[in-house]
């Protein structure tokens, strides 16, 4: 590739990125924050050194990105954190594109726009066990994206055609990723010792392990396979099998992480300063979703994954709670003020205070890949010889012993004892417990109302930790997904997908709607009842690539499954896989 053809490209990233630097943030000068006046040749640095950039950013290093990548929108509708800051219309389903960009930019920006171009360079100079390094790190992002937005523009950019960036179904993108993974296993496989040294230089991710680059690959790909086991046979029309893929990465190319290989972290000394958001800013704190189902199975990663209550919370000059009392969260969509407010010395993430964040990022966890295998075994009984039951047991407990390693140095916790994990593991009494406002309960003026429990909500999920194997199929893939659920945290992407996927956490129901219809359908932008199924396209999509934006949509609602009438880009249209006209196990290859 002609190195002023990448230059025009980089160039010409902004015009498709999705409105972060356009759109309204919650800073004036953010756009003079997050980029420079300089334009840097990528092909200026060393080769090593141009792996950084597309591997960092799969979890941005800086903290107003990443909370325009996540925060605003995945980090709220998974139930992992939600805003005290009434004012982000976001949190009460209000759909802000603004809002809704980060993920788009920080995609095109930081990661296609590189490793598009690493790939073509590396099988340019025969460094094809590099290529396929890069491969795994675009399907990374290629999937978050996809799975936020549905439809997004992929083969135009692979093509390079600078004038127009047309959308690809997700369909299409599913296939191309896969396709891609498969090759990048054998490829890494048989890297060269020359790449091997280039790898562990350039590696922020596996300090150039290959063997576990295989097995990163795998997992995508065998979390791809189970993302589309509500449209197993159109899959399969389209050449995925995938039953058949799963039994390849279980069988015979090698596995997905284990214990033994540990969680996927940069720990690189970056940072994304969530403190700043959560401590100083007040827009951030913890989901009474996440919350609520930890405290009611007394859950031993709670102290290793939130504080409690940072400060009294008072009101009309009454302490109701006195500091380190209590866990708390925030449900979705409860229609909280602005800040400041007594919902913002809720929980919040553990760390070191004002004085930083320097825990290590999280890319991907271990125990997800005891529940992907523990999933695949109870749809695909042939594709593993270990039981359900003990690859779902195994995935609990590597998520302990993985978290306490990840993160107990910041709470001085050093180890969990093994009778606490197994007293866990074999509750079969405890279930979620109900959200109880205390804020509300003391004065729920504050939200509008003369009734104190307006805010709170019927804990949903009652299936307690204890496997069961007399249970039905479908209580055992609840069981499997809610346990993966809170052991992928803080990965709200992935666990919102398999959220809308499963339908596994049962999340919380809004109390406030604020979602608009555009659309000219009836009700709401998005159904109070399902919650959010997208992310909408931001206002630069429309104002800078506006050719494209047609065909997006059309692609858009082909895909779409709604059953409550929402169409077009608003967050009550489903993505493809995300099928509502089948069940858990109705279109799954079997």
């Amino acid at each position: 590739m002609k190195r002023n053809k990448i230059k025009l490209f980089a160039l010409s990233l902004p015009v498709i990125a999705g409105g972060l630097l356009m759109g309204t943030a919650c800073t004036d000068d953010f756009e003079a924050m997050n980029t420079s006046g300089i334009e840097v040749d990528p092909d200026d640095l060393p080769f090593e050194a141009q792996f950084a950039e597309p591997m960092n950013y799969c979890y941005p290093p800086q903290q107003n990105m990443f909370q325009f990548w996540t925060n605003l929108t995945m980090d709220m509708y998974c139930g992992y954190f939600m805003t005290p800051n009434g004012g982000f219309t976001n949190g009460d389903m209000g759909e802000n594109r603004g809002h809704s960009g980060g993920m788009y930019e920080n995609y095109y920006l930081h990661i296609f726009n590189n490793t598009r171009r690493l790939i073509a360079q590396c099988e340019a100079d025969g460094n094809l066990g590099m290529a396929g390094v890069m491969r795994v790190v675009q399907a990374y992002g290629t999937l978050m994206t996809t799975d936020a937005y549905g439809p997004i523009a992929y083969s135009s950019v692979l093509d390079g055609n600078e004038t127009s960036f047309s959308y690809d179904s997700q369909a299409s993108i599913y296939k191309a990723m896969l396709t891609d993974l498969d090759q990048a296993v054998d490829e890494i496989r048989n890297m060269t010792d020359f790449e091997e040294q280039t790898l562990e230089t350039a590696d922020t991710w596996l300090a150039g392990d290959k063997d576990k680059w295989v097995k990163v690959a795998n997992q995508f790909r065998l979390r791809m396979a189970l993302r589309l086991t509500k449209r197993g046979q159109e899959a399969l029309d389209m050449g995925i099998d995938i039953h058949d893929i799963a039994r390849q990465v279980l069988q015979e190319d090698g596995g997905v992480l284990t214990a033994a290989d540990g969680d996927v972290l940069i720990a690189k000394g970056l940072e994304n300063e969530m403190w700043l958001m959560i401590n100083s800013w007040g827009d951030s704190a913890f989901g009474a979703d996440l919350v609520t189902l930890m405290k009611g199975m007394n859950d031993p990663r709670l102290p290793l994954y939130m504080t409690k209550n940072s400060n009294p919370i008072v009101l009309n000059g009454d302490t109701i709670l006195h500091a380190d009392e209590d866990y708390l969260g925030i449900p979705f969509a409860s229609g909280l003020p602005a800040k400041p407010n007594a919902w913002s010395n809720f929980s919040k993430w553990i760390g070191q205070g004002n004085q930083g964040y320097y825990m290590p990022l999280p890319i991907m966890k271990c125990a997800e890949g005891y529940f992907l295998r523990a999933e695949a075994k109870l749809r695909w009984p042939d594709v593993e010889t270990e039981s359900v039951q003990s690859l779902y047991e195994q995935g609990i407990r590597a998520s302990i012993n993985a978290e306490v390693d990840y993160r107990g140095s910041y709470v001085g916790i050093t180890s969990i004892d093994n009778s606490e994990i197994d007293a866990y593991i074999n509750n079969d009494t405890d279930t979620q417990i109900d959200y109880v406002d205390i804020v509300a309960h003391a004065d729920p003026s504050l939200l509008g109302s003369s009734d104190p429990t307006c805010n709170d909500r019927e804990g949903l999920n009652d299936l307690c930790v204890a496997w069961d194997e007399g249970a039905t199929d479908e209580e055992k893939l609840q069981r499997i997904i809610t346990q993966k659920y809170i052991a992928n945290f803080p990965l709200s992407v992935e666990s919102w997908a398999e959220c809308r996927r499963t339908g596994y956490p049962i999340l919380f129901k809004g109390r406030v709607n604020e979602s608009q219809n555009t659309n000219g359908f009836s009700g709401y932008a998005v159904d109070t009842q399902e919650g959010v199924r997208r992310v909408i396209y931001s206002s630069t999509c429309y104002d800078t690539n506006a050719a494209s934006m047609p065909g997006a949509i059309d692609i858009l609602n082909s895909e779409n499954t709604s059953q409550t009438g929402k169409t077009g880009d608003v967050g009550g249209t489903r993505v493809w896989w995300d099928n509502a006209l089948e069940d858990n196990f109705s279109n799954d290859g079997n």
